[in-house]
């Protein structure tokens, strides 16, 4: 039996030996939408809980879009283009438009990279901009949260008349599901307000792991997606969200659009419905994907994969990770975490809360309690340090020796499909 594994912008083959039985899900949902202009264009003029929005757009007044980052996938982008057309067709041209790249705390990356994210022409005729959570004269405070997260947004958005947030949904390991919402807080967001909403994934004891509710697939009793929902709330700006949900080369499988939280829920329960991965039991072994790129640039984007293929392994379980991190670590924090090695990350995040402590505890806490292969592009000792174990040509053979192929699960994009014994069709409850 050969199974192919995305990796990076290509492929390799796992070789099975002697094994024809072993399950494979987690490659193909349900088909790509036939025409995404067209699906757009409905979902605009038949939003979710929402005037259409060519009623809601303002003859006079700035439009904010904002967009996920190119490590959310290209859906999005690739809807950006009929999105623009449209509002210039109702009146709201390049004189009125600016796009936001609502990276949150990730790192800008602008020149030949956002071009070809968004396209050249996109960049030299309308006005885009990436968010920058560190630059106080460009953030404009809008209140605090019920759980005291204090909210500073991107000025461009708080004073336009209408904001649209056009992002992908995909299951996240600690805010539930990816989009809408999430453009805004943490997407747009001041650097103290992220870091107050991702400490909300963290217990009490943030050593202790993560908090109860904050899993994929999860909104409801989610800590970080109620208040990711109350600080976007926070915005007195009318906002309008375009949803997609992807398939793993990036083509729409479902598009819809309309009040943030309606429309948003809509699109996990589409999700949800299509690109779980129902199982009887649990396995002994887990051979999977990260997706290839971007979700597996970096080590901090592949490891939720790792989190997802988790979900379908027995405790002191077997892991394959196939995930190149091109980009390496992905984040100084979380490297940070780990810098005396996987032992001494409760006590670091313990000492004092730094972006991207939940990935590290996470992290931490998938390596005690399983033994992963890492397939990567980082040195051998890089990838020891965070307790992985690198997969070299081969290890396959005698690492999966014994097992018979029922006890065996390959999950092809782990980063898009989500494994569990539960299968519920919609947005689990925490």
């Amino acid at each position: 039996m050969r199974v192919t594994l995305s990796y990076g912008t290509g492929s390799f083959d796992v070789e099975m030996p002697g094994r024809s039985a072993v399950r494979t899900a987690g490659g193909a949902g349900v088909p790509p939408l036939p025409d995404e202009r067209d699906s757009l264009a409905a979902a605009l003029e038949r939003p979710v809980a929402s005037p259409p929005l060519e009623r809601l757009l303002p003859r006079t007044g700035s439009v904010a879009v904002l967009i996920s980052d190119l490590t959310r996938g290209a859906a999005a982008a690739r809807l950006l283009r009929p999105l623009l057309e449209e509002l210039e067709r109702l009146g709201a041209g390049p004189e009125r438009v600016t796009v936001i790249l609502a990276l949150g705390l990730h790192r800008g990356r602008g020149g030949a990279a956002l071009a070809a994210h968004l396209g050249a022409d996109i960049l030299s005729r309308w006005t885009v901009v990436e968010h920058d959570a560190r630059d106080g004269g460009s953030l404009v405070d809008v209140g605090a949260t019920a759980s005291g997260t204090p909210c500073a947004l991107n000025r461009a958005a708080v004073d336009s008349a209408l904001v649209i947030t056009l992002g992908a949904v995909a299951f996240h390991y600690f805010a539930g599901y990816g989009g809408a919402r999430k453009l805004i807080l943490p997407g747009i967001a001041s650097e103290s307000a992220i870091l107050a909403n991702h400490r909300l994934s963290l217990r009490a004891d943030a050593g202790a792991g993560l908090s109860a509710g904050c899993r994929p697939g999860v909104l409801d009793g989610n800590p970080v997606h109620e208040d990711m929902l109350a600080g976007a709330r926070l915005l007195e700006t009318r906002v309008f969200s375009v949803n997609v949900v992807a398939g793993a080369r990036g083509e729409a499988l479902f598009i819809n659009a309309g009040d943030l939280d309606a429309s948003h829920r809509a699109a996990c329960e589409f999700l949800s419905a299509h690109m779980r991965i129902p199982l009887a039991r649990l396995y002994r072994a887990v051979v999977f994907s990260a997706g290839g790129f971007p979700k597996d640039i970096d080590l901090l984007q592949s490891h939720k994969a790792i989190r997802h293929a988790s979900y379908a392994l027995e405790e002191g379980g077997l892991m394959l990770a196939a995930a190149e991190c091109g980009e390496g670590v992905g984040s100084e924090s979380y490297a940070g975490a780990f810098e005396r090695g996987r032992l001494a990350v409760p006590g670091r995040v313990r000492a004092g809360y730094t972006a991207n402590a939940q990935a590290a505890v996470s992290t931490c806490e998938l390596v005690t309690r399983f033994s992963i292969y890492l397939k990567s592009a980082m040195d051998d000792a890089l990838v020891g340090r965070f307790g992985f174990c690198p997969w070299k040509p081969g290890y396959e053979d005698y690492l999966l020796a014994g097992l018979a192929d029922g006890e065996i699960l390959v999950i092809e994009n782990a980063s898009l499909f989500l494994p569990g014994i539960e299968a519920a069709a919609g947005p689990a409850r925490g």
